[in-house]
């Protein structure tokens, strides 16, 4: 654990996180779909240890949906011109438009992420941390100033360890690199010198403008666990016990079909015996696929009655138990009923009718929405910081940066329509704004599409004054 190895080098400033650290490796492991309650204890006469659970995965899908909701579409980031390009061309070449959905899924299902921002021969590289990779040291209400970062790599026959310490220093901001060598895995070994994995690398590297390098995001659920910790907390962790009985619900589901196969009963009369010839033991079965007649000794004939004993799949209880949890678990995740759902047939589904603008994921995800906004605008201070520092950019008062999320929220086609139609209505949208909303095209179109409706209302009100009048006469 992380934390173990920072006591053994930093322990004088290094905070008691031990108990949530070993929270943070639950969720790691709840969000890897290996759970505590993977291995069940098997049943039966003959059955001994244990087996798997079969298993939703609702974790993974949960953190994924939050990472979809809140990052999925492109985000605009605007800045100063002098310093656009350069900030385009660091996220472009360290791949971080492709890397955040998977960084975000980690930080919703492990309450929280760390981006890190360093020079490498020249260039301004961003690592994408898990939180169980990162110990904080200080922080006040807004952000984590100090931290610790532990990186292991395996080389040549020894496993290595990097710690490194990013703090403020009087000369700007400073990141500290220790590396240590053993012959275990798992164990923080002894001290070694830097260029044994990364010649060049100094063990102290100061920048002088004074911007931390690196910024921690956790998502908008309250820290109930630690109340004075600045990390976060998984967007599951009050959920737990749903996501297990979600595995339960789906494990009988998946043996409904294991213990419901069919079966028969048959006479004794028509098993038959044969020895096994490297034990020498008797053993019984019944010919399923002997098409030839035998002749059996019997009094009765109910005696050769082969009786049918196949039970009824109880598909629809299980599917109805599986979507009544998986509401609960919308319930306590902050998303609207019916987020997810279950279908025998396809599995585990995401929704995708209405997000109204007032729905609880739309209100989720708009919060989470302005806290990943935060956080870029962040990056990009740094990478400019950075920049300035390596000489690449030339400094600034303000850097003019501001970046806007799209909003998410979807409306279908009958919603879209009745809207229009109320708009309307109301005087409050002309007709030729509702039928390029509706049908999804440009002015010009419209204005035909209006024309056509206005023929057509011509004509049908002149049918019914034709049939008016003969109806006078």
């Amino acid at each position: 654990m992380i934390v173990t190895d920072a006591k053994k080098i930093y322990d004088n400033i290094v905070p008691e996180l031990s108990g949530f650290y070993n929270r943070i490796s639950c969720w790691n492991d709840i969000f890897s779909n290996l759970p505590p309650w993977r291995a069940v204890k098997k049943s039966g006469l003959f059955s001994s240890g244990e087996r798997e659970l079969a298993r939703l995965g609702t974790a993974k899908v949960l953190a994924d949906e939050f990472s979809r909701l809140t990052f999925s579409e492109q985000v605009n980031i605007s800045v100063n011109e002098q310093y656009l390009e350069y900030v385009n061309k660091v996220l472009a070449s360290n791949g971080f438009w492709k890397r955040m959905p998977e960084f975000l899924s980690s930080a919703y299902a492990l309450g929280g992420g760390v981006i890190k921002i360093y020079a490498d021969s020249g260039s301004v590289c961003i690592n994408y941390i898990n939180a169980e990779l990162f110990v904080p040291l200080s922080w006040d209400e807004r952000s984590i100033y100090e931290g610790i970062f532990e990186s292991r790599i395996y080389k040549n026959g020894s496993y290595y360890t990097l710690m490194e310490r990013y703090y403020p220093s009087e000369k700007g901001y400073s990141a500290e690199h220790k590396l240590f060598r053993s012959n275990r895995k798992g164990s923080l070994g002894k001290p070694c010198p830097l260029g044994e994995l990364y010649p060049g690398l100094s063990e102290t590297v100061t920048y002088g403008s004074g911007e931390p390098m690196f910024r921690y995001f956790k998502p908008d659920v309250s820290n109930n666990i630690d109340r004075s910790s600045p990390l976060g907390v998984s967007v599951f962790d009050g959920a737990v016990d749903t996501l297990k009985a979600l595995d339960v619900a789906f494990d009988s589901f998946t043996r409904e079909f294991i213990l419901g196969k069919k079966r028969i009963i048959v006479p004794s009369s028509c098993i038959q015996t044969v020895v096994d010839p490297e034990t020498g033991t008797i053993k019984r079965y019944f010919d399923a696929d002997d098409e030839a007649y035998i002749a059996l000794k019997c009094d009765e004939d109910k005696d050769l009655k082969i009786t049918d004993n196949t039970v009824e799949l109880r598909i629809e209880e299980h599917v109805s138990a599986i979507n009544a949890l998986l509401n609960i678990l919308c319930f306590q995740t902050g998303l609207s009923a019916g987020t997810f759902s279950f279908d025998a047939a396809q599995g585990m589904k995401t929704a995708t009718e209405v997000i109204s603008a007032d729905s609880k994921t739309a209100r989720t995800a708009k919060s989470n929405k302005n806290l990943v906004a935060e956080l870029i605008e962040d990056v990009v201070k740094s990478i400019i910081a950075l920049g300035i520092d390596m000489g690449d950019l030339p400094e600034a008062d303000d850097y003019g940066i501001l970046v806007t999320m799209p909003d998410s929220v979807i409306i279908d086609d009958n919603t879209k329509i009745e809207n229009n139609i109320k708009l309307v209505s109301a005087g409050l949208k002309s007709k030729l704004a509702a039928i390029m909303d509706v049908q999804n095209c440009d002015e010009e179109a419209a204005r035909k599409e209006l024309a056509v409706i206005a023929k057509e209302s011509q004509i049908s009100a002149d049918m019914t004054d034709l049939l008016t009048l003969k109806g006078d006469e």
